[in-house]
């Protein structure tokens, strides 16, 4: 399944809480589904204060907001405190994972508390410097185990046959990511991969297969032109954007 991803802020809790029905507005008649990113903690806040309790009234409160979205849809996705075993977001948890384990989980009964449509993502992004299961939550308050992966040619060169076999094959990649869910009985998704080459077909193809051998629950590609600059929709890849439509389209 192919969705859109709507995130919320995290400049202070302020943002963390105005942005969710701002973020509603915008998504609220979109005919497809919504995954929702919602931060665990915002910039200058602390793992250790979260899993204190110092923040469930903002998460009450998020989830309060949240809980009337699209009251049709049987279930609302919720992914927190994603790409963990990165250290650009506040929540980074490598050296903080039993912090990080106990905000997550005070998240989860906050949410959990306001409606029962919620179910909740735990997500680490592909590849690293440590194992990510050392912050993993538990299985109690985690539905879904998702993985971001990026196909970045200053780091991973520019053969995509190359690149696809070192997503899958390296320290806590995609073959990672699969068996570490199958042990645990849990589905997966990819809310976040993309490409930065217009010689990205076979990895596109590849992505693919992938995702329907696993039996992925969903996905969605990152088409920004900021940050990782790898948009399709404005053709600066030509012939990797008719690719995906050929291979991921209706």
């Amino acid at each position: 399944m192919e969705g859109i991803l709507g995130f919320t802020g995290y400049a202070n809790w302020s943002d963390f809480e105005g942005s969710v029905p701002y973020a509603m507005n915008i998504w609220n008649n979109i005919d497809r589904p919504v995954f929702w990113t919602i931060p665990l903690i915002v910039t200058g806040a602390t793992l250790d204060d979260a899993a204190a309790g110092l923040f469930d009234s903002h998460y009450t409160a998020a989830a309060t907001s949240l809980a009337v979205f699209r009251p049709g849809d049987a279930q609302i996705n919720v992914r927190v405190g994603w790409e963990l075993n990165g250290n650009w977001f506040p929540w980074a948890a490598q050296g903080h994972e039993a912090a990080y384990i106990s905000a997550y989980r005070r998240f989860v009964a906050c949410f959990r508390a306001v409606s029962s449509r919620f179910v909740f993502e735990w997500n680490v992004n592909c590849g690293g410097s440590w194992d990510p299961s050392t912050a993993y939550p538990g299985d109690d308050v985690v539905d879904i185990i998702g993985m971001d992966v990026y196909w970045q040619t200053q780091f991973d060169g520019t053969d995509p046959i190359v690149a696809w076999k070192n997503k899958v094959t390296q320290s806590w990649g995609l073959a990672w990511h699969q068996q570490f869910a199958a042990q645990r009985g849990k589905p997966t998704s990819y809310p976040e991969w993309g490409i930065q080459s217009d010689l990205a077909a076979p990895y596109i193809e590849l992505m693919g297969q992938w995702f329907v051998a696993h039996k992925v629950k969903f996905q969605a590609y990152w088409n920004s032109a900021s940050s990782f600059n790898g948009q399709l929709s404005n053709d600066q890849y030509p012939t990797a954007g008719a690719w995906y439509k050929r291979v991921l389209g209706p």
